[in-house]
């Protein structure tokens, strides 16, 4: 099963990387798009998902904050600056990958032992809320 997942389409992987690091959907459209044009500011990442700035912008922060983009200062000819949007490298993304996959499978096991331990009464009452 894990080898149907992992060479299966594009969507596999995007909700493998959602789950293991905690993505929203949105942001990991945006991460994507800054993977496809490396160097966008937030207006053009904007306009290419026909998102609201404010959005990408905090899509943008929270993917700085987990290391997945990084952000550079660019000096405008015109007097000004702008900041520009660079995926973290490769490899450095590929070892956080798999040391989330990692921590994740590790507390799913855990789960799944909790879960074969318990009646089924037990496991109702875990997943529902009390009022």
């Amino acid at each position: 099963m894990a080898t149907g997942v992992v060479s299966g389409c594009g969507e596999h992987m995007k909700c493998i990387l959602k789950c293991a690091f905690g993505l929203t959907c949105f942001e990991m459209d945006v991460y994507i798009a800054v993977l496809r044009r490396p160097g966008s500011s937030v207006d053009e990442i904007a306009e290419r998902l026909e998102k609201d700035k404010s959005a990408v912008y905090k899509a943008l922060q929270n993917l700085m904050r987990r290391g997945f983009v990084a952000r550079e200062y660019r000096i405008l000819k015109n007097g000004g600056y702008k900041y520009i949007y660079k995926p973290t490298p490769f490899e450095e993304f590929r070892r956080e990958v798999l040391k989330s996959i990692n921590e994740w499978s590790k507390a799913l096991v855990a789960t799944l032992d909790e879960i074969r331990a318990m009646k089924e009464d037990d496991f109702v009452k875990t997943l529902t809320p009390e009022k």
